[in-house]
């Protein structure tokens, strides 16, 4: 029999949620609270942004943050074609044309306490969805194809029950590989 996502998703009530109104140092600090009470085992990287009617409206992750961090990533990164090729000199020249991270790392504490997870948060698109009875194998596709991670898992009433995080099906995949008598 197939395993399906809800056999490996972990339940919304165990992940980290945020409200839009959070700062990022709140963010840092309800990652932190996670850590501890798990004693920091499997602890996560990402928050669920949860809305007033408890509904997930966004997610938070480290691309998110570092995007966050350094603004000017996101106009480059909007002026940038589909045909564009990410070579290293392309990269580094990036990096010097625009100055990046000049700023934003001695200036963190502040910034933390200014920007709020709802100016950072990722919404999800469809893609990015996937449903508790679909074969694992649907989220590993979206995952090689480049979609963000993690994914969020609808249950039967189409709403977000769960998150399937990739480090999770690689585990999975790594312990069947493992009990293979090769």
């Amino acid at each position: 029999m197939e395993m399906t996502i809800k056999e490996l998703m972990i339940p919304i009530g165990e992940y980290v949620t945020v409200s839009t109104t959070d700062t990022l140092a709140q963010y840092f600090q309800a990652l932190e609270a996670d850590k501890a009470a798990k004693g920091g085992a499997h602890c996560h990287r990402d928050a669920l942004v949860m809305g007033p009617g408890g509904q997930v409206t966004g997610k938070v992750t480290m691309h998110d943050v570092f995007l966050a961090l350094e603004p000017t990533y996101k106009s480059i990164m909007e002026s940038m074609s589909d045909t564009s090729v990410l070579t290293p000199d392309y990269l580094a020249g990036i990096y010097k044309d625009f100055n990046l991270w000049a700023k934003p790392l001695p200036r963190l504490c502040e910034r933390a306490a200014q920007i709020t997870v709802g100016d950072i948060m990722h919404k999800p698109g469809a893609a990015e969805f996937v449903d508790e009875a679909d074969p694992v194998d649907v989220g590993l596709h979206r995952y090689v194809m480049g979609v963000h991670q993690p994914l969020l898992v609808r249950g039967p009433d189409g709403r977000v029950s769960g998150v399937l995080r990739f480090g999770d099906v690689f585990k999975r995949v790594k312990d069947m590989t493992l009990s293979c008598s090769l």
